[in-house]
């Protein structure tokens, strides 16, 4: 099959382990962001403090959107290494062979 990449379950879990590092880098990325406009807006009165409680507002709602899909990426991704780590080497090779 043309263009078609395959890894060893070692590969696969280096893999996964290198995404998981970098899905850990981007929450962290995100809370950072959180708290840094929280601390911007601390002083804030009037018309920009509630103008900044707004937009904490929506900017909670978004990161808890983007956490969502995270995790939901993150359990396809892992449910997918654990079915390669369950697969039969032998039918691997006999239905690579069919192809």
């Amino acid at each position: 099959m043309s263009g078609q990449t395959s890894f060893t379950e070692a590969e696969a879990a280096a893999v996964v382990d290198e995404y998981m590092q970098a899905v850990e880098g981007i929450k962290k990325t995100i809370s950072a962001v959180q708290e840094t406009f929280d601390a911007a807006r601390s002083g804030w009165e009037g018309d920009a403090a509630v103008a900044g409680q707004k937009a904490s507002t929506a900017w909670q709602e978004e990161t808890q959107r983007i956490n969502t899909k995270i995790d939901e990426l993150n359990q396809t991704i892992s449910e997918g290494n654990t079915t390669l780590g369950n697969v039969d080497p032998e039918n691997v090779d006999a239905l690579t062979n069919l192809i």
